[in-house]
């Protein structure tokens, strides 16, 4: 019996690391950590920060990238928050590096009162988070680290000792082949004078996509609806943005805030 579940697990673990070699986009990622990576690491959020944990100024030192499927859990959401989403990377980052930089479990978050960073740093979702796991890796070229932090809704983070050495250099390796995503200009004075009031709550959806890069195809996805339905729903934006191309669209829309509550548009990576 052991040997039959040795067998699937290096079978599962070669299959995950084939399809790492064709990721080229933010939802390639998305998709490969969901539908392939939660099977071996079980999870609900991937929090990813790089840089130099070493800068005083460690929210506009680092970088970030967020993959989920929980809403309010994206990479805009930590934008906001540089400061806060800081301190809690140094943290966890000393941790590991107390632990001479090997990968640690915290389990049951509520009873420890100094990981309370992650679960109130977020809106919504993540204070059903009850464990994290943390890994990291070091660049020793750009004398730069990577953490990546795993939180799951379980309230301990079991993890086949075999999978994560080999998968966590493969999760780094794809999510280095992506651009990561700059913060958008959100400024007033940058700001064009569009109003939105005129469109759906399906349409800002859209347009959220839009300004991503997404294909009609990988909207339609990600919305679960026909790639008609996005056809016609960017008509219909065209119109009330009274432009006539995508790319007009995405111009004019580059960097305005949107004046609707949040519409659930972006809970992976971005």
């Amino acid at each position: 019996m052991d040997i039959e579940v040795n067998n699937k697990l290096w079978k599962d673990i070669f299959s995950v690391i084939q399809h790492a070699e064709h990721i080229e986009t933010h939802f390639d990622f998305f998709q490969w950590m969901q539908n392939n990576i939660t099977s071996l690491i079980p999870h609900d959020a991937l929090v990813v920060a790089w840089g130099d944990f070493s800068d005083k100024h460690i929210g506009a030192s680092l970088s970030y990238d967020v993959t989920s499927h929980l809403e309010g859990v994206n990479t805009r959401a930590l934008w906001a928050i540089l400061d806060q989403i800081g301190v809690c990377a140094t943290h966890l980052h000393q941790r590991w590096v107390n632990n001479g930089r090997q990968c640690y479990v915290i389990d049951d978050l509520n009873d420890m009162a100094t990981e309370y960073d992650f679960k109130t740093i977020f809106s919504g979702k993540p204070h059903e988070m009850c464990s994290i796991l943390v890994y990291g890796v070091t660049d020793y070229r750009s004398k730069n680290e990577c953490l990546y932090v795993f939180l799951g809704k379980q309230k301990s983070f079991e993890v086949n000792g075999l999978a994560m050495p080999l998968l966590i250099p493969h999760i780094d390796y794809a999510l280095r082949k992506i651009t990561p995503l700059a913060p958008t200009d959100t400024s007033e004075k940058c700001a064009p004078v569009v109003s939105l009031s005129s469109l759906s709550e399906r349409e800002l959806e859209v347009i959220d996509w839009i300004k991503t890069g997404k294909t009609n195809q990988e909207i339609g996805m990600i919305l679960n609806i026909s790639e008609n339905t996005v056809k016609s729903h960017l008509k219909r934006i065209f119109q009330k943005l009274n432009v006539g191309k995508r790319a007009q669209a995405v111009a004019l829309l580059a960097n305005l805030k949107s004046t609707k509550p949040s519409y659930n548009a972006l809970n992976f990576i971005r």
